[in-house]
């Protein structure tokens, strides 16, 4: 059985500001949804948190 493993140390500043790797949930999100593994890992946990739907309409919100 393969496992797939995340060390919240490895986590860079480039990380998602509205992911909470530990509470694993989305704090951009209004309702605090918690995302999936997939969606955790592309869009909360690299570079590409950016083209996430979840993080643009937060930051529509505030504009």
């Amino acid at each position: 059985m393969n496992t797939l493993t995340m060390n919240i140390n490895e986590v860079t500043q480039t990380s998602c500001p509205y992911g909470d790797i530990v509470g694993d949930v989305c704090r951009a999100s209004i309702s605090s949804m918690k995302p999936g593994l997939i969606e955790g890992l592309k869009y909360c946990a690299s570079e590409d948190y950016d083209g996430c739907p979840i993080f643009l309409a937060k930051i529509m919100r505030k504009g």
